[in-house]
């Protein structure tokens, strides 16, 4: 990172990517199975779904369990650090409905 990036440069990129904002959403709300994640989010594919959570576990935002079940059953849960996001969230939303507020 340069001099003259911005210091929260790397939380817009995790967060900034389209659908990310969705799937957590969507998991904070109870939605943490696969297949309920990919038909309640509409015009998601299977890939960009995959490669999302993929990309949230990896930088340690949700945690992937499998369960050995028939079918196996694969879910995702905020880790800690995840459960924090919620905090982000609804300060985003209370910005938004007084920036909805001056610009209407």
């Amino acid at each position: 990172m340069t001099e003259k990036s911005c210091l929260h440069e790397p939380v817009f990129d995790l967060f900034g990517k389209k659908w990310t904002t969705l799937i957590l959403r969507e998991i904070m709300n109870g939605n943490n199975h696969y297949g309920k994640l990919l038909k309640i989010i509409p015009n998601i594919s299977s890939r960009t779904l995959s490669s999302r959570l993929r990309m949230l576990e990896e930088n340690g935002i949700v945690i992937r369990n499998v369960y050995d079940t028939i079918p196996p059953s694969v879910e995702y849960n905020l880790t800690k650090i995840g459960q924090k996001t919620r905090k982000i969230f609804v300060a985003m939303s209370e910005w938004q409905a007084e920036w909805k507020k001056v610009n209407n």
